[in-house]
């Protein structure tokens, strides 16, 4: 899949795009839209804030549980966290098929960690 910069009008892979830091950036972007630190995110999410900030510039992604209360503490679609400002594909057909994606995914991933508990 290709995405074109507006601006500038580079066109890269998605290969070359480090979702974790996309993600992380949008992340941060919510948070200080919502008007919180880093320590009042963290523990909202139960998480600390180091761990809040390896997110937020890409080191590490997160879990399934973890990117659910995002979406509920932004109050936001899933596929804004993996918005990529300037792209030309960040249409809301495009953005609607990265939701569906990711409810599918949650969807399975809860069912998968569902069934594996019924059975201790």
């Amino acid at each position: 899949m290709f995405i074109q910069q507006k601006s500038s009008h580079t066109i890269f892979t998605m290969d070359e795009i480090d979702i974790r830091k996309i993600f992380g950036e949008n992340v941060k972007y919510y948070r200080k839209k919502i008007g919180l630190s880093q320590e009042q995110l963290a523990e909202k999410l139960d998480i600390s804030p180091n761990h809040l900030s390896v997110i937020e510039t890409g080191g590490k992604f997160v879990t399934y549980k973890l990117l659910e209360k995002l979406i509920a503490i932004f109050d936001i679609m899933p596929a804004a966290l993996f918005y990529v400002s300037g792209t030309a594909n960040n249409d809301d057909t495009f953005q609607n098929k990265i939701n569906s994606i990711i409810k599918s995914e949650l969807d399975s991933a809860f069912t998968e960690i569902s069934h594996k508990i019924s059975k201790i």
